[in-house]
Parts: C-alpha cells; structure tokens; sequence
C-alpha cells in the first residue's frame, strides 16, 4: 500500500514539474550547439554561474566541466550553486569557484536567493543537470543572465544555448556534462575529463595516523569497504558482505580491511568488523574529513554511492554493486578508472550473489600481485 501511494505522488510531483517546466520558457527558441565554439560575447572577467543544487555525486561528476572552463578562463568569477544535500563536497569546487551558494527549500529563502543572483549580474548561467528540474528552471528565468546554457532536454525552452544530450544509456554522465563546454571552444574530445578530489599531503598524513600506525601499512593492502547507501535498496546484506570479507581474508593474508559507514549504520559497521576481524573506522565528522581517510585505501569495496566517484578521483582500484533495473540508463562507474562493476537488473542490491562479489574482489586484489 505504501509503495503504491508513494508511486502515485511521484508521479502528481513529475506531473506538476512537467506543468511548471512546460510555462517557463524564453520566447525565442535556443540556440543549439553540436561543436567546439565561441559562442558567447563576454569581457575579461566574465561572471558565471554553475547550477547543481542535487546530490554529493552529481557535483563530483560535474568537476571536470567546471575544472576545463576555469582553466580557459582564468580571469573568470565563477560561482557554484549548490543545495542542502550536497553541501559538503563544496570542498570539491573550492579551486575553482569564488564562491559557494545554497538553495534551500524554502520559498521565502528561494525569493532570497534569486535576488542575491539578480544582483550578482551573471554573464553565464550554466545548468549542470541532464535531466529537467523545476528548480533549475525557476533559476534560470529569473536569473537575469545574458545567456542561459544547458542540455538540450524537456526544459530547453527556458536556456539561450543547448548542448546535445547523449545517450543516456550508452554515454558516462562525465561526458554527456562535458557537452557544455562546446559553447566556450572547448573540445570535449581534446579535454582531460577526469575526476579530481584533492587531499593534502598533511590532511592525508593525519587520516593515516588516525586509522593505523602509519609502520603498519607497509607490507599491508589496505581494503576500505563502504557499507552505507543511500537508501535499503543501495544496501548489501550484512550477513552476505560477512562472508565475502571472510573468504578474502582466507585468501589474501596481506589484505587488511577497514569498513566504514554514515552514522546511522554504525551498529552494522562494527558487526561487520567484528565478525571478520576488520577495522571499524569511526564515524567521520564531515564529508571532507570521511574523503581523506578513505584516500588512505589502497583499494575499495562500494555500495553505489559518492565513494565511487571519490575512487575514481584518486584511480582507486573498485568493486563496486549497483542496481542496474533500467536498461536506459548507463550506471554511474568510476570514470577512467579501474573498476569491477557487479550488477543486479532487479530493485535491490541484496539480490547480489555473494559470490559475484567475492569473484570481483579476486579480481580486483589479484592485480595487487601480478
């Protein structure tokens, strides 16, 4: 019963964003845009503004594009926006934004913001989602910027500029985003588009002493494993990570595995530890604190969560478990990365074989050796 109300409201909420999207539009139709060129008429210090008021992922995956037009226009203000969710990765955009914006929800603190963007006067308003939101939407219209870019999708109306939108079943989000750097003469083709997350020396130094002895990673394969997803469905089994843990320590006597978590699955996290015999890695303070002890991993076992573009990041060999039940949508791997996806076409990751996992870990840990 619940499952089908709430069935029935996603589907009143996809309904009444398609109404607003449909009536927020510019009254001429987008420019479209299919290759590298200069598009925009803009001075020496052009201001911008990045849109990704979504998840911790999704702004991880938007790095590259971010990353490409701050090194073409180094003179550029250029600003993020993002939402109460994503918060705290803003340490991910902090080398190449000025400054940081948030959207809450909240129509008092909505109006707020759009005056605040109003009066900032953006040259370029960038729309980093490739799906239509409403909230991009309202942004976009209101914002006063000369010129309005996104993916060409059901809301294409409301930007001056579209970009193709790839497959989505065949074509990596980072590169179904690197399309909006066309309009800046950027090739997306000729571009380095990986993943970066950075992590100082000194933050990396302190994270490994705060884990284990630094001596002791010597001779040591360090395995993080990422229990905690996003929700029950993007959750293994205990009892079936329990035994793929066990047989990998049977097997790989230099594999020494700490397990972390959010703090709402800290009971299970030190189960799982105990269980196996594993590290339980204590519940982080903040997103940026949990990046740099798993930084300190030479490998890592994932739920599909943010850990998998963090592993991506740092060329973090991976295991990751997705559920893959819409065969449109490409899921989200470590790009450029190496990685041992393991897959289930049905609603949740429990219907993963343990020993699928287990065989992909083999993998995974037998490239340490060879």
């Amino acid at each position: 019963m619940k499952g089908s109300r709430d069935k029935g409201l996603k589907r009143i909420e996809i309904g009444i964003r398609r109404w607003v999207n449909a009536r927020l539009h510019r009254s001429q139709e987008p420019v479209r845009i299919e290759r590298p060129t200069q598009t925009f008429s803009l001075n020496d210090r052009p201001r911008i503004l990045f849109l990704r008021q979504d998840r911790i992922g999704d702004v991880l995956v938007s790095i590259p594009v971010i990353k490409a037009i701050h090194a073409a226009l180094p003179h550029a203000e250029i600003d993020i926006l993002l939402g109460e969710n994503n918060m705290a990765v803003q340490h991910a955009c902090t080398p190449f934004v000025r400054s940081i914006l948030q959207y809450q929800k909240s129509f008092g603190k909505l109006i707020g913001l759009i005056r605040s963007i109003r009066a900032r006067k953006y040259d370029v308003v960038i729309d980093l989602m490739d799906n239509a939101s409403t909230t991009s939407s309202l942004l976009v219209s209101w914002s006063g910027a000369r010129y309005a870019l996104g993916i060409d999708k059901e809301n294409r109306s409301v930007y001056t500029h579209v970009v193709p939108l790839r497959s989505r079943a065949d074509v990596h989000i980072v590169e179904r985003l690197s399309m909006l750097l066309l309009p800046f003469g950027i090739d997306p083709s000729q571009t380095p588009l990986d993943l970066t997350y950075d992590v100082s020396t000194e933050e990396r130094n302190a994270a490994m002493a705060f884990i284990a002895p630094p001596s002791e990673h010597q001779g040591h394969l360090y395995v993080g494993v990422n229990i905690s997803g996003s929700d029950l469905s993007r959750m293994y089994d205990k009892a079936k990570m329990i035994e793929v843990l066990r047989v990998i320590h049977d097997e790989f006597e230099d594999a020494r595995t700490f397990i972390f978590s959010s703090p709402q699955h800290a009971k299970m996290r030190d189960e799982i530890a105990a269980a196996v015999g594993a590290d339980a890695v204590p519940t982080a303070t903040s997103f940026h604190d949990f990046a740099c002890r798993l930084s300190c991993m030479d490998a890592i076992l994932t739920v599909d969560t943010s850990v998998v573009h963090l592993a991506a990041a740092w060329k973090t060999p991976s295991v990751v478990l997705f559920v893959h039940d819409a065969p449109h949508l490409m899921p989200w791997t470590p790009y450029a990365s190496p990685c041992w996806p393991v897959e289930t076409t049905t609603t949740s990751l429990n219907n993963i074989p343990a020993h699928d996992v287990i065989e992909a870990m083999r993998s995974m840990l037998r490239t340490f050796n060879a």
